[in-house]
């Protein structure tokens, strides 16, 4: 009976000593290769690290859209997710050739309907510093939409505003008063079905 105690206890004894040994030694067996990403010191002097997340934005180039990735810091809220495909669009992308992303353009904020429409309200320069013909103004259009939704899982679509209104035309050729993906949607059918004839 006594044997039978002591074995019980020795055994306990290793689980607690595999247990132990397994949390101090979990940093150096979980340890990720390489560099993180971002070390930041805190106050303290600990090192806080940071969480990246990647955005796949599409620029208009001159062979069509060009997908480009682009690191920013975590966001977990769909809203500000929007907000920051929004600004990496705007940015452009150095690497882009032939591209008409109007410069200068501010974000001025987000709105969701009951619909889950997200409203995209940009400053005016989006229209008067707008230059290209009727191609750039669809993959300027056709950008915008397949950034947000390659990167958002919220809305349903998307509507662009300038200055808080609706506008009719970003730069004469496309009615920006529907909806985003009616309008990038129904001009590539209609440039396909001219195509076709």
């Amino acid at each position: 009976m006594k044997s039978k105690k002591n074995l019980i206890w020795l055994l306990l004894l290793i689980l607690s000593i595999g247990v132990i040994s397994m949390y101090f030694m979990r940093d150096k067996i979980f340890q990720p290769r390489g560099k993180p990403d971002a070390v930041i010191t805190a106050e303290n002097g600990l090192p806080v690290f940071e969480d990246f997340s990647y955005l796949r934005i599409y620029y208009p180039d001159e062979d069509g859209l060009r997908m480009v990735e682009k690191k920013i810091p975590k966001r977990t809220k769909q809203i500000a997710l929007a907000e920051a495909v929004i600004e990496e669009f705007f940015k452009g992308n150095e690497d882009s050739r032939g591209t008409n992303i109007p410069k200068d353009v501010k974000f001025l904020g987000l709105y969701k309907d009951d619909e889950n429409i997200l409203y995209i309200d940009l400053s005016d320069e989006l229209r008067r510093n707008f230059q290209g013909d009727a191609l750039s103004e669809y993959l300027i259009l056709k950008g915008i939409y397949e950034s947000l939704i390659s990167n958002l899982r919220d809305f349903n679509d998307f509507k662009i505003l300038v200055d808080g209104k609706e506008i009719e035309t970003l730069g004469g050729h496309f009615y920006l008063k529907y909806k985003l993906k009616s309008t990038v949607i129904t001009a590539y059918e209609d440039s396909s079905r001219l195509s076709d004839e």
